[in-house]
């Protein structure tokens, strides 16, 4: 571990501890840990090669047959990248079904794009975490 020391306003170190003791951290150090991760993420996919997971969830009704089909042919047609979906019946009408998938940047985004953009699609989100091989090996 290095040492890290920085100084901010009162306002802001104020705003940061009630941020952390909300959110359940220990101590600072975890909290900021966190907070510098999350944006080397960000940054980190700024490469359009970058590997990565991607878990998209999205919702929709379910009476819409045709709909369901299309994203199993749309999953099937990226078997490269598809690892796993799961679907949840969430009231009798509504459904939710969450896709992990893996590749470079790029072309995930386009895939995980096109499946919330499909028509009767609901609500979507999706979540991009940059993977490194060799830092898994640490």
């Amino acid at each position: 571990m290095k040492r890290i020391s920085i100084t901010v306003d009162e306002p802001l170190a104020r705003a940061f501890d009630d941020l952390i003791a909300k959110r359940g951290y220990e101590n600072r150090s975890e909290a900021f840990r966190d907070l510098l991760k999350k944006e080397l993420a960000k940054e980190a996919l700024m490469n359009p090669e970058q590997e990565c997971v991607a878990v998209v969830s999205y919702t929709y009704t379910h009476g819409k047959a045709a709909l369901s089909r299309r994203n199993i042919e749309h999953q099937h047609a990226h078997l490269d990248m598809v690892i796993s979906s799961m679907h949840v019946h969430a009231t009798h009408n509504t459904c939710v079904e969450a896709v992990i998938a893996k590749g470079r940047y790029d072309k995930l985004k386009v895939f995980c794009e096109n499946t919330i953009a499909e028509k009767g699609i609901g609500c979507g989100e999706i979540n991009y975490l940059p993977i490194d091989e060799d830092e898994q090996r640490d």
